[in-house]
């Protein structure tokens, strides 16, 4: 199991994100002077309440600081971009990366976004699947038409081209039908970390057999997951869940719950929320919590978010160390 970290970069606004900025830059290098393998971040637009910088500006940001690492989006919003602009965005991080670039897209679900770019919701669907085959295609080098009311072209070819052939892609989802669409139409699976436990073993069964039966092979199942380590368990819970309530809560008011099998509550009682989802405590608590949850899954990447807007950056710190020194390598 390979172990990768995520960093959101995100701050409650008003932020200073080139203050913050070194912050974000120590937790990388941790990673991989901890031998971990890879980096990765998400993306939102118009986070009102939240600032963020992009994530494949900040990703480039990041080869430079930590070259030789996996650097990936998890998720990138396929269904609002142009295919053209994803194409060349991902094939720019895989140069600068030096062949290490992760495509990781998903729908997104957010009412504001489809909006700010004009895309009705009912056709997410339809859109995200053309935009991949569009971005695909342009990544092969070769002349590519493209006849949709979004992006019309005539024999194009983008101005760079990735290092990997193919450029790896993995999907992120919740429902069982964003499962399938990872296993039928990308590399590997990227487990939204607001998902419950109970929901997924089937549906890592699920994407292994559709991946096994479409002739795909066994795919790759990454496993996002909020974990936070101190020296007890007490020291954790006091430190994080006010943090990853907040966060939460967040997201709750965006909407997630929607995406959810059952509509799963995403605010509420801190533990409520919590159980399934956080793993909070000391080494001990952690390292079992993670072998559990990779014997359960068959996680082939772990990626380890341990920072939340407003968690003082010592207390991530300290968490990553602990996480790289006494929970992962028993992993």
């Amino acid at each position: 199991m390979r172990t990768g970290l995520f960093l959101t970069n995100e701050h409650t606004a008003p932020a200073d994100l080139a203050a913050r900025l070194p912050d974000q830059l120590r937790l990388a290098s941790m990673a991989a002077e901890a031998g971990w393998s890879s980096v990765f971040t998400g993306q939102h637009y118009i986070s009102e309440g939240t600032q963020r910088t992009q994530p494949i500006p900040f990703l480039a940001r990041l080869s430079a600081e930590v070259p030789g690492l996996t650097l990936g989006t998890g998720i990138y919003l396929g269904a609002v971009a142009h295919p053209v602009s994803m194409a060349e965005d991902f094939a720019s991080l895989d140069v600068l990366s030096g062949g290490h670039a992760v495509a990781g897209l998903g729908l997104g679900y957010r009412d504001e976004e489809f909006a700010a770019f004009g895309v009705e919701r009912k056709q997410r669907v339809r859109r995200f699947e053309r935009n991949l085959e569009i971005a695909r295609d342009l990544w092969s080098g070769e002349p590519v038409d493209a006849d949709e009311p979004w992006c019309r072209l005539e024999g194009a070819t983008i101005g760079v081209l990735p290092v990997q052939d193919p450029l790896p892609v993995w999907i992120g989802g919740t429902g069982d039908a964003a499962v399938r669409r990872a296993a039928l139409r990308g590399q590997g699976w990227i487990i939204n970390p607001a998902a419950p436990a109970a929901t997924l073993v089937d549906q890592a069964a699920l994407y292994r057999s559709t991946s096994q039966k479409a002739g795909r092979g066994p795919g790759h199942v990454a496993a996002f997951r909020e974990v936070f380590c101190a020296a007890d368990d007490e020291t954790a819970r006091e430190r994080a869940l006010p943090y990853l309530a907040a966060k939460y809560g967040v997201y709750a008011s965006w909407g997630q719950a929607a995406a959810h099998p059952g509509q799963q509550q995403l605010d509420g009682p801190t533990d409520q929320v919590a159980e399934g989802r956080f793993i909070v405590g000391g080494p001990e608590t952690c390292r079992a919590a993670l072998a559990e949850l990779r014997d359960q899954l068959g996680v082939d990447e772990l990626i380890v978010r341990t920072d939340w807007p407003e968690l003082p950056p010592e207390h991530a710190v300290e968490s990553l160390a602990l996480l790289a020194a006494e929970v992962v390598p028993a992993l």
